[in-house]
């Protein structure tokens, strides 16, 4: 209806990024068509109760979700709320509180016609106080705007292309790597180089002889002298930053409490190890704290008929954050293998035995290690500086023998009902109730539009920063 104001509710699931920083991601969008309404027009909105009643119902009686709602305001000014938008929004923080369990808090927007400005605030429960909010495309938290900036540091002055605030960005930027093996080793060297001073390093193993030629500038003086894996790959991040960098090396398991518990306050988690148990609870962390995951690994098989070609293959794959498709997904997770890598020594001797364990390591080569962690640097850098939209997630696999990336399409990986990301709302209709059939629920995009689709829930990036 032209000149109408209109409605959209976005259900995100809320996690805190840091003391005073709460990141809103969006689960689902859902924005009434015309019938939905009692009442539509410029002056003002009143939605079918029943209707109303529904999807609140259906995204808040079992799901620990915040209520996003927006409206539109006559005109393309810059909108404001009005003293009409400040007693219902104020009443409706009141209600969502009393009658749902989880207490869901109000967030509360405002677009002009063109759907170009907008404004946004954060309710309390009480529907007494509320806080402007801002809106932040991206996978991490904003750049910290209270510290001044710094000039560029002259190692970073062929790097001013991209931009003070990428810069700026790499260096609060927080990373958790898993494994600091030949990957993660080459890897932690590279982002340093690019800008990232801030670490969290998990490996629970020292370095071998069998080590060395995998790791850059690793001696056998280290070996015997029994290094810790996290305090080599520490020494390397310090050799680029003698001042200026924070490194924490925890020579610890991924599955220790305290590793888990120093992971959650990375701002990216990125994981290079070799075995599946280390990379399901990288994703199971991913998933809780809502944390962009990285997974890098290589393949190399050979054959022994002398005519055929060996099989070398790195993979970078990035899920999308908060969920949609995850690693087990893409084949990167085996549960009966990561049960028996975490089960103890007398289950995995039998299982050894039985032929499920080959206890023989995976063959590794410096240089794809290399050009596989090069990548995982490359993708990170697009991530921050806003040229890659990974929106949908991101699984490539470099082909060495064809010199062919093969880029995965990931509207395939989705599995409805995968271990680690299966939702248990999948559609709007759940036999009860049938709303309205122009009901709509749709992704977030960047400027809010409003389509004449029907689809389900999705989840995406995009996302809200207290």
């Amino acid at each position: 209806m032209s000149g109408s104001q209109v409605i959209g509710f976005l259900f995100c699931q809320r996690h805190q990024l840091a003391k005073q920083t709460i990141r809103y991601t969006p689960h689902a969008w859902v924005v009434p068509t015309p019938d939905c309404y009692e009442h539509q027009s410029a002056s003002g909105l009143v939605l079918k109760q029943q209707f109303h009643q529904y999807i609140l119902d259906t995204y808040l009686r079992s799901r620990n979700l915040d209520v996003v709602h927006v409206h539109t305001h006559f005109g393309d000014e810059p909108p404001t709320f009005s003293p009409i938008d400040d007693r219902h929004e104020a009443e409706y923080a009141r209600f969502l509180a009393f009658c749902y369990r989880q207490k869901p808090r109000l967030i509360s927007g405002v677009f002009n016609e063109s759907l170009e400005k907008s404004e946004f605030r954060l309710w309390d429960r009480k529907g007494i106080e509320h806080q402007q909010i801002s809106f932040c495309n991206s996978w991490f938290a904003p750049i910290n705007t209270t510290t001044v900036p710094e000039e560029t540091e002259s190692i970073f002055t062929r790097q001013q292309v991209f931009g003070t605030a990428v810069q700026q960005q790499l260096g609060q930027l927080k990373v958790a790597l898993i494994g600091c093996g030949g990957i993660g080793a080459v890897f932690a060297e590279q982002l340093a180089r690019l800008g990232v001073k801030n670490w969290i390093l998990v490996d629970p193993d020292r370095l071998e002889t069998t080590n060395l030629n995998r790791m850059p500038a690793a001696t056998h003086k280290m070996v015997d002298q029994r290094w810790q894996k996290t305090n080599y790959v520490k020494w390397l991040i310090k050799k680029v930053y003698t001042i200026g960098s924070h490194v924490q090396a925890l020579p610890l398991s991924v599955e220790d409490e305290e590793a888990k518990r120093t992971i959650a306050t990375a701002d990216l988690i990125v994981v290079a190890t070799d075995n599946h148990r280390s990379r399901q609870v990288a994703q199971e962390l991913a998933l809780e704290y809502a944390r962009p995951l990285v997974c890098l690994g290589t393949h190399i098989e050979i054959k022994p008929d002398r005519d055929s070609r060996p099989r070398l293959y790195c993979r970078v794959t990035v899920p999308p954050l908060g969920g949609n498709w995850c690693l087990m997904c893409g084949n990167m997770i085996n549960l009966q293998q990561a049960a028996l890598e975490s089960a103890p020594t007398e289950i995995t001797d039998l299982a050894a035995k039985a032929g499920y364990i080959d206890g023989i390591d995976a063959p590794a080569v410096y240089w794809l290690n290399s050009i596989c962690a090069s990548q995982g640097v490359g993708i990170i850098h697009g991530m921050v500086s806003g040229f890659f939209d990974l929106d949908a997630g991101l699984d490539w696999i470099y082909d060495f023998a064809n010199l062919n990336w093969l880029k995965t399409d990931t509207s395939h990986l989705h599995s409805s009902d995968c271990y680690f990301c299966a939702d248990d709302i999948s559609h709007l209709s759940d036999g009860r109730y049938k709303p309205p059939r122009s009901a709509q629920v749709s992704p977030p995009q960047e400027k809010i539009a409003f389509s004449s689709d029907v689809m389900e829930q999705t989840n995406a990036a995009n996302s809200f920063v207290v």
